[in-house]
């Protein structure tokens, strides 16, 4: 018994890919999930477009982590005082809740049961939180739906009429996210496992793709969208067999709970429930072992831990994406556009003060600066700051122009 009552925490290194949580899965899992929420998702990048710099994004970046790690910590801290609270009384054993989602709310029903009002200030908080979350993701989908598929094929549309598709559409991402999140109360695991486990399933694969075009000089369409399914396919594949064949208690690492603790329960009704308790937990064990109808891989394939379904998807997009561009015929290297590879984007920002600026900024030193009044033009001797710099530059490379860059001025609009 006193083995069951350990949680698994960081410094657990288990490396078998079923433990639900260990230092790896948080270190592996964790950070491929997190890199495709806060770099390739359409959410993300379009509040990093919309400021003015880069280091303008750079900072709102920083600030919105010193936020994440706030809640997160403040959430993982709830969670252990919600442990020790109901220990010894699990109220989803004895039936005040019917799901693992209701701890939370109940635990401040609990504990601010004197303070009328604190409960209903805790629920219009998180469902703003939610609303703010939501709101944003719909408008991203349906941004990407006007710009990315209807305006390339109908560019005489005009501005009014693309304004009612882009509200018609937001409806219509709306009426569906609601319409998933009434059907997810129906699956196991609670909303946060549920949440990393779409993130993971859908975030992952692109992320891979994103890698592969940024990384791989030799892939081509084909490869990509090939890896794409196949990432798409394989960590989706994964997410519905454990759905449909959860794991065991065991497997997953969760910690007993009693009721013994009840003190409304009389000594006969304890015990007949915890009988009874008992008794469904060996049955639905016994029964989970010798199921027919569940499969092999239910107890090794299926059971690995939700936060590796991104790490999966993205390992298995690179690598099908670059055996197929392999195969159907690597793309030249010589074909690519300058800008599109990693090295090329370090290389541009390396080069923003060319070589023959460095003389001029000596003699401005020596010199001592110069005031320049609002409105005149710099010599051509000074650097550039950082806020004359776009978030996005007009790609030159080589000395060849790029589609920002005119008459010697750079242009804030980019392809991105």
């Amino acid at each position: 018994m006193c083995t069951w009552l350990t949680r698994p925490v960081l410094t657990s290194f288990d490396p078998d890919p079923r433990s639900r949580y260990t230092f790896w899965t948080f270190v592996v899992g964790g950070t491929l999930v997190w890199l495709s929420v806060y770099g390739v998702n359409q959410a993300q990048v379009q509040r990093y477009v919309a400021c003015r710099t880069e280091r303008q994004a750079k900072l709102a970046l920083l600030i919105n982590q010193l936020g994440l790690v706030l809640i997160v910590s403040s959430a993982a801290f709830c969670g252990i005082l919600m442990f020790v609270f109901y220990s010894s009384c699990d109220p989803l054993l004895t039936g005040r809740i019917s799901a693992p989602d209701q701890y939370m709310p109940l635990f401040v029903l609990d504990i601010f049961k004197d303070l009328p009002g604190v409960p209903g200030l805790f629920l219009a908080c998180a469902y703003s939180g939610t609303l703010s979350t939501a709101s944003t993701s719909i408008n991203a989908m349906a941004a990407v739906t006007v710009e990315d598929l209807i305006k390339p094929r109908k560019p005489n549309l005009a501005t009014r009429k693309l304004m009612l598709i882009s509200k018609g559409l937001s409806l219509i991402y709306g009426s569906v996210c609601l319409t998933v999140a009434a059907l997810s109360s129906l699956l196991g695991g609670g909303v946060l496992q549920g949440s990393f486990t779409v993130m993971g399933v859908i975030s992952g694969p692109l992320l891979g793709a994103f890698v592969l075009g940024m990384f791989l000089p030799a892939c081509n369409t084909l490869g990509v969208l090939s890896g794409l399914v196949m990432g798409l396919a394989l960590s989706l594949w994964v997410a519905m067999g454990a759905t449909l064949y959860p794991p065991s208690a065991q497997i997953m690492g969760v910690l007993p709970s009693s009721t013994y603790g009840c003190g409304t329960l009389s000594a006969n009704a304890s015990d007949l429930l915890e009988l009874t308790l008992t008794t469904n937990a060996s049955s639905r064990t016994s029964s989970s072992r010798v199921a027919p109808g569940r499969p092999a891989l239910a107890d090794s394939f299926y059971a690995i831990s939700y936060l590796y379904y991104g790490a999966l998807g993205t390992l298995t997009t690179m690598l099908g994406g670059a055996l197929v561009s392999y195969l159907s015929g690597p793309t030249k290297r010589s074909a690519l556009g300058p800008g599109l590879l990693w090295w090329d984007l370090a290389r541009q920002t390396a080069s923003v003060a060319p070589k023959e600026e460095i003389t001029a900024l000596d003699d401005t030193l020596v010199k001592g600066p110069e005031e320049i009044l609002p409105g005149t033009k710099k010599p051509p001797g000074s650097l550039p700051n950082d806020e004359d710099h776009p978030l996005f530059l007009g790609q030159e490379m080589e000395g060849t122009p790029g589609p920002g860059h005119v008459g010697g001025h750079d242009h804030g609009e980019t392809n991105l």
